[in-house]
C-alpha cells in the first residue's frame, strides 16, 4: 500500500529507532450516543487497533453501552465524574479539584466506577482520566482508596509521586488545537510531532483524540497514520489492560 508523502516523518523517525515504539490510543469525553463516537467505533474495528474510551460516567447512554460492547478493541476508562467545572474564580476549568466539596467528590467517583462497571463489566478497568486533564493534588492521595489504579493525564506539569498502589499512564499527542478554534492540526503537523515524540519516546506513547470535534475528513486522516502504524514492524499497539499488566 502507497504510503501518504505527509507520513514520512512517521516513518523515518520509526526507521532510526534501536527498539519498537508502544503505542496506546485513548480517546475522551464519551458516553452520549454521538453520531461521532460510532464513526470511532467503526475505524477502530476496522483497523483492529485497540482503544480506551474515556467515559464520563453521568453521560452514559444506553446506546453508548451496546457500540462499545459490540466493539471487542475498546476497554472503558473513567472520566470524572459528570465534567462539570468546579474551578474557583481565576482558575483554570477543573473538575476533580478547585472549590468542590471533596466528600460529596468522593462519593461521585465512586458512584461513576459503580456505573460503568455495571455497564462494561471487565471491560472497564481502573484508570482515572481528569477531565481537562487536570486534578488536585489532594484529591490524586484518595485515588488509591476509591479503587482506582492508574491517573492518566496529559504529560505535563509536576504532580509529584504518585501515592502507594497508583500509576501514571500518560497521553502525548493531541491533534485538535484547542486554542486555535479547537481544530484539526492537519496529518502533516501531526506526523511531525508524532515523529518527534517517536525519536524520544522510552515508555508507552500516548494518542489521545476527542470524536465530538472531530470531522469525517480528520477521521480520513487519522485512520492513514494509524494504519501506517498498525502496519509498522517498529510499532506495538499496546491494549490499556496490557499496559497496566506489565506496570507501566
Amino acid at each position: 500500500m502507497r504510503v501518504r508523502p505527509e507520513l514520512a516523518p512517521v516513518e523515518r523517525a520509526l526507521a532510526e529507532r534501536d527498539e519498537p515504539v508502544r503505542l496506546w490510543w485513548r480517546d475522551d469525553d464519551a458516553g452520549r450516543a454521538h453520531p461521532r463516537l460510532f464513526a470511532l467505533l467503526r475505524l477502530v474495528r476496522a483497523l483492529e487497533v485497540p482503544i480506551a474510551l474515556s467515559v464520563v460516567p453521568a453521560w452514559l447512554e444506553p446506546e453508548t453501552i451496546g457500540a462499545v460492547l459490540a466493539t471487542p478493541e475498546a476497554s472503558v476508562l473513567q472520566h470524572g465524574f459528570a465534567h462539570e467545572d468546579h474551578a474557583r474564580a481565576g482558575e483554570r476549568k477543573i473538575e476533580l479539584g478547585g472549590g468542590a466539596d471533596r466528600g460529596l467528590l468522593a462519593a461521585r467517583l465512586r458512584q461513576g466506577s459503580a456505573i460503568l462497571r455495571a455497564a462494561f463489566g471487565p471491560r472497564f478497568l481502573p484508570v482515572l482520566v481528569p477531565p481537562w486533564n487536570r486534578i488536585a493534588r489532594d484529591v490524586v492521595e484518595e485515588l488509591p482508596s476509591l479503587g482506582f489504579r492508574v491517573l492518566s493525564i496529559w504529560d505535563e506539569g509536576d504532580l509529584g509521586p504518585m501515592p502507594p498502589g497508583l500509576a501514571r499512564l500518560d497521553v502525548h499527542l493531541d491533534p485538535i488545537d484547542w486554542r486555535g478554534g479547537r481544530r484539526w492540526i492537519g496529518l502533516e503537523e501531526l506526523a511531525r510531532r508524532f515523529a518527534r515524540r517517536i525519536a524520544t519516546a522510552r515508555g508507552p506513547l500516548g494518542l489521545v483524540t476527542h470524536h465530538p470535534v472531530t470531522e469525517d475528513a480528520a477521521f480520513a486522516e487519522l485512520a492513514a497514520l494509524l494504519g501506517v502504524l498498525r502496519d509498522h514492524p517498529r510499532v506495538r499497539f499496546m491494549t490499556a489492560t496490557g499496559l497496566l499488566e506489565d506496570g507501566s
